[in-house]
């Protein structure tokens, strides 16, 4: 008794690549082989930009976690 179902997946989209100049604490700190994402939604990172070492980037928009995953930042460089 074989039954052909045909249930498509649906298409998840691999998430951005951070930028290189992204930094934050728990890169530092948390090196018990987590990945260092945020999985239930909440990221309470402080986050900074290598280049201007401030919680800003060089497109005076701040940085996070997310906003600098976007390729439409003017300063984002991916890995």
């Amino acid at each position: 008794m074989s039954t052909s179902d045909n249930h498509e997946l649906p298409i998840v989209e691999p998430p951005a690549s951070p930028c290189r100049h992204l930094r934050s604490k728990g890169m530092y700190v948390y090196t018990d082989g987590q990945d260092g994402e945020a999985h239930d939604g909440y990221d309470n990172s402080i986050y900074w930009c290598l280049q201007t070492m401030k919680g800003f980037g060089p497109d005076d928009d701040m940085v996070d976690g997310q906003s600098c995953r976007s390729p439409s930042r003017s300063c984002h460089e991916p890995f």
